[in-house]
């Protein structure tokens, strides 16, 4: 079938083709490298928006209007601000995952030897009971 003046077959083989490799180290929390894509954007868009609203918007506003709404975005801001970085100071990780040594490189999964990641209560790439 032609879509868009496109087989459907060429998408299947070049996605074939590429496969991502697995990541070599495990993450602990959010200050882990690589940061993932997300965070980057994230910390932009909260930027970004401040600088908007405080340096753009709020002047905007009339004069007794400003101290009021610096104080309200200002706590509002402050709040996410503390939020977003207990959210990424936080390990994700059940406890015996968290009780591995984080140094080794993550094993990769063979398929060929388990079925699943996690069987029996055993994660094979964490090679850990959870």
């Amino acid at each position: 079938m032609d879509l868009c003046s496109q087989s459907q077959r060429g998408a299947l083989r070049e996605a074939s083709r590429k496969q991502a490799s697995p990541r070599r180290w495990s993450r602990v929390n959010g200050w882990s490298w690589p940061l993932h894509t997300f965070q980057v954007v994230a910390w932009a868009i909260l930027f970004i928006l401040a600088f908007t609203n405080f340096c753009i918007f709020i002047p905007l506003l009339p004069p007794n209007w400003n101290l009021i709404m610096y104080g309200v975005t200002g706590g509002l801001f402050c709040f996410y601000f503390v939020v977003h970085l207990l959210a990424i100071c936080i390990d994700p990780a059940e406890t015996n995952v968290r009780l591995k040594n984080y140094l080794e490189p993550v094993p990769t999964f063979d398929p060929s030897k388990h079925t699943r990641v996690i069987e029996n209560q055993y994660c094979h790439l964490c090679e850990v009971t959870v």
